[in-house]
């Protein structure tokens, strides 16, 4: 630290010094110094929570009303598989929505479009909670989806702009750490809110966390978004930029994993409210406590990944918790034929290893996917995030529309994916992260 005396000679030395260089340079080195204090700003503890909060937005807008739907499905004298399409309906329009918000902010800038994204979300919140049919339920998700998408792209762009290359592997998976408490806790806190006040509270409490969002990161974040060279602003270079990522063999060997873990977990949040509550008997409460303990499972996994991705190669993180994800998914598969359905605790247990699973694999699969395109962040992160969920989604769809909601069907669904996610690994084969 400076003494008084010496900050203030070293601040007239500065002024001193912009005083005597040409105004072009003067200029320069103005914006120089303001980005190393933005910089600063955005490496801030609060700066990296708000990320964390940004990229938690679809978790926590999927998870928070689930113990609602069954009165939901009564209220609107609508079937099981009609309220699940509110959970796969916004993840549709969320993984759509970041193919526009990610090269946007490429371009335009973070802060124009990750507000924008917000605003829609609190709107898509008002029209939910304003539902009295649940085609206008529906379409409220859908337009929250078209907002959130906008939180996560944009999160893990920013990380890359301020942490760069060498330090953005170890960020996310930081941030993978903290992600999984949205669904560890938003079930919980979403129970309490339908038991207390109604489903009605739980779109309330959404609109406001996008208020709030948006006025964090609106007074608390700087434009971080990297300078493009000249001529990869237009569609020649939008085009260029979707040239560089689909020639990566790791990159859409990368995506390919994700969305199939993802697929598994998707099986598991649509049909658990059903299983756990209607078919085992579980409260709302007492479901967002079990739904609570599968997210912890995802937080342990992504814990040991971040110690691990030092240590090892990305690919082979990737490996360990596809395997481990998949030996998981056939002992539920097989605990829940052999007890043909008999307990809470035959999807729990298996369940909670295979998320595990899934927190080691995710960091280090994001890292390695998005850590070689610094210069499109917002890209990279958005066709990584589309790719997840148009798989995981659509498997989910044409899986729902095929088998009726069940222990069953839930345990083979969950074991389907994550080993196909395993035998993707095997053939593939990413590549670590280049030095």
């Amino acid at each position: 630290m400076f003494s008084p005396t010496e900050s203030i000679a070293r601040i007239e030395f500065t002024a001193l010094t912009l005083r005597i260089l040409p105004p072009t340079m003067r200029r320069m080195a103005i914006q120089d110094v303001l980005s190393a204090a933005q910089r600063r700003r955005a490496e801030a503890l609060p700066a990296a929570a708000l990320l964390v909060a940004l990229s938690a937005i679809a978790p926590m807008t999927v998870d928070m009303f689930l113990p609602s739907l069954p009165t939901m499905a009564e209220e609107f004298g609508a079937s099981e598989s009609t309220l699940q399409l509110a959970v796969t309906l916004f993840i549709i329009s969320f993984a759509g929505s970041q193919l526009v918000y990610g090269p946007a902010s490429d371009r335009i800038g973070r802060r124009p479009a990750l507000l924008a994204g917000l605003v829609l979300f609190v709107a898509g919140s008002l029209l939910a909670l304003s539902a009295q049919s649940v085609e206008v339920l529906l379409a409220g998700r859908v337009v929250q989806g078209l907002g959130g998408g906008a939180g996560p792209a944009i999160a893990q762009a920013i990380v890359l702009d301020v942490y760069g290359r060498q330090r953005a592997a170890r960020v996310l998976s930081y941030m993978a750490i903290a992600l999984p408490l949205a669904p560890a806790i938003a079930p919980i806190f979403g129970g309490f809110l339908h038991d207390a006040f109604g489903w009605h509270s739980v779109f309330v409490t959404l609109a406001t966390i996008g208020v709030l969002l948006a006025l964090a990161y609106g007074f608390g974040l700087p434009e971080t978004r990297p300078r493009r060279a000249p001529g990869t602003s237009g569609l020649d270079g939008l085009i260029r930029d979707y040239r560089t990522i689909f020639s990566s063999r790791t990159y859409l060997a990368y995506a390919a994993v994700m969305g199939l873990m993802f697929g598994g977990q998707l099986v598991f949040i649509s049909s658990s409210s059903f299983v756990l509550q209607e078919e085992f008997g579980l409260s709302a409460q007492w479901f967002g406590l079990s739904f609570g303990l599968v997210a912890l499972g995802i937080m342990l996994g992504a814990t040991i990944s971040s110690r691990l991705v030092s240590r090892l190669p990305s690919h082979r993180v990737v490996l360990l918790g596809t395997g481990f994800s998949a030996a998981a998914s056939v002992v539920m598969l097989l605990w829940v034929l052999a007890l043909d359905a008999g307990g809470v605790w035959s999807v729990l247990v298996p369940m909670f290893a295979t998320a595990v699973g899934l927190g080691l694999t995710r960091p280090a699969a994001m890292a390695g996917a998005l850590v070689p395109f610094p210069q499109i962040a917002g890209l990279a992160s958005a066709l990584l995030g589309f790719s997840q969920m148009l798989i995981a989604s659509t498997y989910n769809i044409v899986y729902g529309a095929l088998v009726p909601v069940g222990a069953h069907a839930l345990a083979t669904g969950v074991a389907c994916s994550v080993i196909a996610a395993f035998v993707a690994v095997l053939i593939l084969r990413p590549r670590p992260i280049e030095a």
